[in-house]
C-alpha cells in the first residue's frame, strides 16, 4: 500500500459570529449606591431597583463609565476605533432565598453584570444555538458557559447572549444596558 503525502497546505480558520465576553475587576469601594427602592419584579419576584431611582453618586457613575468604556474598547476592536455609548439603564438585584432568574436576553447591544456581593457566580449563559445542539445530540459544542467569577467583577457581553441566574441566596448584582450610537473608524 503506497502511503500518499499530505501536501503543506495553508488552513485558514475564521472565528465566524463571535460571542465576545469581556471581564474585569472593579473597586466596589468606588461605587456608592444611594438607590434603595426595592420591588419584586420578573417571574421569579426577586427584589430589583429596576424601575427605581438613581443608583449612584456621580463620583461612582463616573468611575462606572471609565471601566465601561474600556470593556467596551475591548469588545468592538473589531468593528471600529471610536464609540459613543449611552447607558440605558441599571439596577441592583437582591437575590435572597434561593432567588433565580429565568433564561432571558436584554433589548439593547451590550449588558454587564456587576458581581456587587457574591458567594460564586451563578450566573450561566446559553449557546445561540443550544436547541440546535440539543436536538442533534450533538457532543463537540457547548451548550451553556458558567464564567468564574468572583466579588468585585463585572463581565459585559452580547444582550442577545441568552442567559439565566441559578437559585442563590444573599447575594447583590447590579446589571445594566448600554446602547451603541455611533462607531467610526475601522471601516469608514
Amino acid at each position: 500500500m503506497k502511503k500518499e503525502a499530505i501536501k503543506n497546505t495553508t488552513v485558514k480558520v475564521d472565528n465566524l459570529f463571535p460571542n465576545l465576553i469581556a471581564i474585569k475587576n472593579l473597586n466596589l469601594s468606588k461605587l456608592k449606591i444611594i438607590g434603595k427602592k426595592f420591588n419584586k419584579t420578573f417571574e421569579s419576584n426577586i427584589k430589583t431597583t429596576l424601575a427605581g431611582d438613581t443608583l449612584f453618586s456621580v463620583s461612582s457613575m463616573n468611575y462606572l463609565n471609565i471601566h465601561l468604556t474600556d470593556l467596551l474598547s475591548h469588545l468592538l476592536k473589531l468593528y471600529c476605533l471610536n464609540f459613543v455609548f449611552k447607558l440605558e439603564n441599571i439596577w441592583i438585584n437582591k437575590y435572597v432565598k434561593k432567588d433565580y432568574q429565568g433564561t432571558h436576553v436584554h433589548p439593547s447591544d451590550y449588558s454587564f453584570i456587576i458581581y456587587y456581593k457574591i458567594d460564586t457566580s451563578h450566573t450561566v449563559f446559553n449557546s445561540p444555538v443550544k436547541s440546535l445542539l440539543e436536538s442533534s445530540r450533538n457532543k463537540i459544542f457547548h451548550r451553556n458557559f458558567i464564567p468564574e467569577l468572583k466579588q468585585g467583577d463585572i463581565i459585559m457581553f452580547p444582550s442577545y447572549l441568552e442567559h439565566w441566574v441559578r437559585p442563590n441566596s444573599n447575594n447583590i448584582t447590579i446589571a445594566g444596558n448600554i446602547k451603541i450610537i455611533d462607531m467610526k473608524g475601522k471601516n469608514d
